[in-house]
């Protein structure tokens, strides 16, 4: 065995044993249990595009928003791709911000993270095997009383009672990104690479314009139809952002470039520039915007 690969789990809490989706456990959470809501603080919780997509969502914020007041930037493990996690309350449990006494205030939308547990995700690489094999772990902390119900589900049962499944579907493309760079280990990636990822992994409305004021049209043949569902359906826009970002880094994918040309490194930065560009532009539209109703407060002083 070469590595495994577990994210967010102190390795001292993992039961030693490797579960399929087949294999059952017992457990179960509910308000009234005596450790309820305890897993919800000292916690790193890792976002994928579809997690901040629910939550921005279900809060009615943008992108920017969102991620100012909710996120702080961080890594995947074992990794340099860039990624942002929940940032923690400043109090002495270090709780989750959407955490009340009475319990999770979205929980219908709440991470994957969070929906798994105590299920853990987890991939194995052998020295004889070119890809990794998804197995599952279970975690136990000394807190939890939910292992001591007698409530009994299969690993499968659990991802789709929690909606862990759905989840996993819509970002199966990231995950892959994921597995992939995790497995070449702290492989060094450009910058440009490495920008990429984050706007797709963070933020849909920069992913937008990328797509829709620059030139990436032009140099991307598209079907029009797909263009028109990218252009008006957010989530479509997420999935299609996912499969783009699989394609651009590691070339896996079935997009046509336009004249037959290749991706080149010099094309995809100059696109993410004007990206950047367009990114800067809103920004001091908005600055100026707020300038200019400042001005007009204090003329009417």
């Amino acid at each position: 065995m070469e590595s495994i690969k577990i994210d967010n789990i102190e390795k001292g809490v993992i039961e030693p044993r490797e579960y399929s989706r087949n294999d059952k456990i017992h457990f179960s959470c509910y308000p009234g249990i005596g450790c309820f809501t305890k897993c919800c603080s000292g916690i790193r919780i890792n976002l994928t595009p579809y997690d901040i997509w629910r939550l921005k969502t279900r809060l009615g914020m943008t992108y920017d928003e969102f991620l100012t007041e909710y996120t702080a930037p961080a890594s995947i493990d074992q990794t340099p791709l860039p990624i942002v996690v929940v940032k923690l309350k400043d109090d002495a449990e270090k709780s989750c911000p959407f955490l009340t006494p009475e319990g999770c205030t979205v929980y219908t939308d709440r991470p994957s993270t969070c929906r798994y547990y105590p299920v853990g995700r987890a991939h194995i690489k052998k020295h004889d095997q070119k890809e990794m094999t998804e197995f599952f772990v279970l975690v136990k902390e000394d807190h939890c009383l939910g292992h001591l119900e007698q409530k009994e589900w299969t690993i499968d049962e659990w991802r789709q009672d929690q909606g862990s499944d759905l989840y996993d579907d819509i970002t199966r493309d990231w995950l892959e990104v994921v597995i992939k760079a995790k497995s070449l280990g702290m492989t060094e990636f450009s910058k440009r690479s490495l920008d990429l990822f984050f706007m797709v992994s963070s933020n849909l409305d920069m992913f937008r314009r990328f797509v829709f004021e620059s030139r990436f049209l032009e140099t991307y043949r598209l079907d029009p139809e797909l263009v028109e569902k990218i252009r008006d359906d957010e989530l479509e826009l997420l999935k299609f952002s996912l499969k783009w970002l699989r394609f651009t880094m590691f070339g896996e994918g079935d997009y046509v470039i336009a004249d037959g040309a290749r991706v080149k490194a010099k094309e995809r930065e100059r696109l993410l520039g004007e990206a950047r560009l367009a990114e800067l532009a809103v920004r001091e539209k908005k600055a100026e915007e707020e300038l200019q109703k400042l001005r007009e407060a204090r003329e009417k002083e």
